[in-house]
């Protein structure tokens, strides 16, 4: 059953890591298993010991940076950076509840599919030489890797381009998974890119409203912001031998037929012209048009505007030239 349900804005506090990465054995560990005395695991590894157990988003970053075993009677056990090593923000916020549950959601889910070696999904998946680390990683039948990101927390376009473009540079079909409380998620890749809904165990895609009906934000011309997500129950959909996402039939029909690279081109140019909004840049011609257009200025008015303009007689502006340099110099140019 297809549901159109709205998205939600929620702020994003940080929080603190329920991973780590071992590094030396390799081993993604988690705080709830760990425990100190009697020469445990992090006693050796550990803050106290080899400082061998970092922070898994420091190290993504290029940076090597121990955390320390908190075990508050108020919370549960985490990870802790020491003060001043914790990254701006926690830029991923680190591994939470939430994230953990998304992920055994996925692996069960992945696990059932016809196309999907059981025996290959795992969470926590290294890719060598890509400095990227999927959240669950599995195989196709067809030997296919996937790579699914289950993604809590908004991410910029340069995060973005990098992560999906380091999937695709290893021969990785990546799928991604949002918040319904992200929605500025990622618009170009429909069934690449899509909703999790945790509480109703469902999938959905982005769509927005278009003269009275709810379509894919860039399924027409421009690119809309999205305001709802049509949704359907995570046992509907499926999983193709090459790794795409199947959605059950009725999402069709919210997705659209755009193909692929015009709607990547699409929205190439709506982050330029972002970009060039937010450093102040000088629009262009044809971006001063558009906001003319935007602004419930006429078409018919903009072609007035244009025709009254007074137009550029290059000889005549030559020979004011030569008569100012002359009047200031004294003599002819």
């Amino acid at each position: 059953m297809i549901e159109i349900r709205r998205l939600f804005r929620r702020k994003w506090e940080p929080s603190d890591p329920l991973v780590a990465y071992n590094n030396s054995d390799g081993q993604i560990v988690m705080a709830a298993a760990m425990h100190r005395g009697n020469n445990s695991y992090y006693d050796r590894y550990g803050y106290q010991g080899s400082k061998e157990i970092v922070c898994i988003d420091c190290k993504e970053a290029g940076r090597e940076v121990p955390v320390q075993l908190v075990d508050a009677k108020t919370r549960c056990k985490h990870f802790r950076h020491q003060a001043g090593e914790a990254p701006d923000g926690l830029r991923r916020h680190g591994e939470t509840a939430e994230h953990l549950h998304g992920k055994r959601f996925i692996m069960d889910w992945a696990r059932d599919q016809h196309h999907i070696l059981p025996w290959s999904v795992e969470d926590e998946v290294w890719i060598p030489g890509a400095r990227l680390r999927s959240d669950v990683g599995a195989t196709a039948t067809s030997g296919r890797h996937l790579a699914f990101e289950v993604q809590r927390k908004p991410m910029d376009s340069k995060e973005w381009d990098r992560r999906h473009g380091g999937y695709q540079a290893a021969g990785i079909h990546d799928v991604w998974l949002w918040s319904p409380g992200v929605s500025d998620l990622v618009l170009d890749l429909p069934l690449n890119s899509v909703v999790l809904d945790m509480e109703y165990e469902s999938l959905g895609v982005l769509v927005a409203m278009y003269g009275g009906t709810y379509r894919h934000p860039t399924a027409e011309r421009y690119l809309v912001s999205p305001t709802h997500y049509a949704s359907a129950p995570l046992s509907e959909w499926r999983l193709s031998g090459a790794g795409s996402l199947v959605p059950p039939p009725g999402i069709a029909e919210f997705i659209g037929d755009k193909p692929e690279p015009p709607r990547l081109a699409q929205l190439k140019a709506h982050r330029e012209a972002l970009a060039r909004r937010t450093s102040r840049q000088p629009a262009t011609p044809v971006e001063r048009r558009t906001d003319a257009l935007r602004n419930r200025t006429s078409y018919s008015q903009v072609l007035r505007a244009s025709a009254s303009a007074a137009r550029i007689d290059p000889e005549r502006e030559a020979q004011r030239e030569a008569e100012a340099i002359e009047r200031i110099m004294g003599r002819k140019r």
